[in-house]
């Protein structure tokens, strides 16, 4: 029993003493913190207190311990501060607190029939302390055209309300629709049929194509503020044009756009047959034409198409009986020409195989055509050759002509001789072929022609050499596959070769000695300049 009564003692004795330290700490606590006021109450939003007024004892100065830079006084709510003074430190509450409503500015509003809009739209320079929500008292009602009353409610983080009153106007704006091609008289109208706004078009609508269907974005200005809208282009009316009756060939067809002219549309149009004409059945038979734009509007037009059987021959045009002279050149096709009542070609044949240019005779020439039907035209002439007669008067007129061009009286014989070897060298080219019987005639048709051999070169150059004065004679090769003339020529110092005929080797050949042109045939063989020295007189040696 003493020891249960001894334990029991030191129980009380240690709980009493727990509450003696507690109370000790308390009065301590107390005295410690009342040189603090107990808390102080500050409006949001405001600067913070000074530290004077935590103090009661306003002789005492005391310092923040708590960093108040970092302190949110929009924050509401109880914070703890701590104030050091006299190097002992002390406790205090600061309370921020909201009784300050908002205040802000209303501001009208338009917008289009069944835009959502939100409550702050309605309000701009909001000011408050704390954090402030934007409502609508009331929602407006945005299917409804015209001007409403819209209340706006602005609450801060205090409770504390503000209502503001806006109007909201809701338009009804109508996109336009087009038909292609007629977009030149649109007006703001269009698209708001109220008369009470000032509307204006932002968009540019000369840039807009009005021609083809489309959608185009169209921004209104209306009392001050955007609004979209759009303009749509459609093609409904279908293409017109006007027929024309059509011909063509059996078994040749034609396009259906040749039945059309005159389409009058906003888009292209394309033109198709209903039904593909038979190009094989000869005479009239009806055609559907149909016209489809590119909005798929259609037109379908009748027109008649004739197809017809090609039975006409071409006709041969311009021929006639034609007179040459032996060794003459002749175009057999020259002046001809074919027409057809069908085809803008037509083959021409010409038999000529019976005519002998070369010796005097009249000759048959045969010319057939034939178009692509198969009809054949013929006609028939006459080729008459003569052997060709040179008078010398005839021939001086046409060498005076010649030497009048490519001389000047103040020149030596052998500069003339040089101007003639020049021009025959550049007028003549080789054919291979002469008429060797007369070398007037030959000169004479070598000048005409501009062709020949070497019979040819020689027998114009004695015609022109002998009008100008210059002493010449004929030299004929000896030997060799082929006959070869070149002329001897003297102007006044002596007999010299002179060739206009081209060679080979292009070496000049004007005022050759015997020397020279005898080396030249060594070189080239085929005794190509080897004469009867005996019938000529000698060049000088030089």
């Amino acid at each position: 029993m003493k020891e249960i009564l001894r334990r029991y003692r030191f129980i009380v004795e240690v709980i009493i003493g727990l509450i003696l330290l507690l109370i000790l700490a308390c009065v301590v606590f107390i005295k410690q913190n009342s040189k603090l006021v107990k808390s102080l109450t500050i409006e949001a939003g405001t600067p913070m207190v000074s530290v004077e007024q935590f103090i009661k004892d306003k002789s005492m100065e005391g310092s923040y311990i708590t960093d108040i830079a970092s302190l949110d006084l929009q924050y509401l709510g109880r914070k703890e501060i701590q104030i050091e003074i006299n190097d002992k430190i002390y406790t205090s509450y600061l309370e921020t607190i909201d009784t300050i409503a908002p205040s802000a500015s209303s501001v009208d509003q338009i917008i289009v029939k069944g835009e959502t809009i939100t409550a702050d739209a309605f309000v701009t320079d909001i000011e408050d302390a704390t954090k402030v929500t934007v409502s609508y008292k009331k929602k407006p009602n945005v299917s409804k055209t015209g001007n409403q009353e819209v209340v706006i409610v602005l609450e801060d983080s205090g409770g504390n309300q503000t209502e503001l009153r806006a109007n909201l106007a809701v338009l009804e704006v109508h996109p336009l629709v087009l038909e292609a091609g007629s977009g030149d008289k649109i007006t703001t109208r269009d698209f708001i049929h109220e008369d009470n706004y000032t509307v204006s078009f932002e968009t540019d609508l000369s840039k807009l194509d009005f021609e083809r269907p489309n959608t185009h974005d169209v921004v209104l200005n209306v009392n001050g503020k955007s609004i979209n809208s759009q303009i749509i282009i459609q093609d409904t009316t279908a293409p017109t044009a006007k027929v024309v009756h059509q011909e063509t060939w059996r078994e040749e067809s034609i396009d259906a756009i040749s039945f059309i002219t005159d389409i009058i549309d906003a888009t292209n149009v394309k033109t198709t047959y209903k039904e593909m004409p038979d190009f094989s059945l000869l005479g009239d038979q009806k055609v559907s034409i149909l016209l489809e734009d590119e909005s798929g509007n259609q037109t379908e037009l009748t027109s008649t198409l004739t197809v017809k059987e090609d039975t006409e021959p071409p006709v041969i045009i311009g021929v006639r009986d034609k007179t040459c002279y032996i060794g003459e050149a002749l175009s057999y096709r020259k002046g001809i020409s074919v027409k057809d009542n069908k085809d803008e070609k037509v083959d021409l044949k010409i038999d000529s195989s019976s005519v002998n240019l070369k010796k005097e005779g009249s000759y048959p020439v045969i010319y057939t055509a034939t178009d692509k039907a198969g009809n054949v035209a013929t006609k028939e002439a006459t080729i008459t050759v003569k052997k060709f007669v040179v008078t010398e008067e005839t021939l001086n007129k046409l060498t005076d002509e010649i030497i009048g061009k490519i001389t000047t009286e103040s020149m030596t014989k052998r500069e003339v001789a040089y101007a003639i070897y020049k021009w025959v060298k550049k007028h003549l080219s080789y054919t291979g072929s002469s008429d060797k019987s007369d070398w007037m005639a030959e000169a004479y048709r070598g000048i005409k022609n501009g062709t020949g051999d070497c019979f040819t070169y020689y027998a114009i150059s004695e015609a022109l050499l002998t009008r100008a004065g210059i002493d010449n004679m004929l030299v004929t090769r000896v030997g060799g596959k082929t006959r070869h003339y070149w002329n001897l020529i003297n102007c006044g110092d002596g007999w010299y070769h002179f060739d206009t005929c081209p060679n080979r080797d292009k070496m000049p050949t004007f005022m050759l000695t015997d020397a020279e042109v005898e080396k030249y045939t060594e070189y080239r063989g085929n005794n190509y300049y080897n004469f009867d020295r005996s019938l000529y007189p000698a060049t000088p040696e030089e």
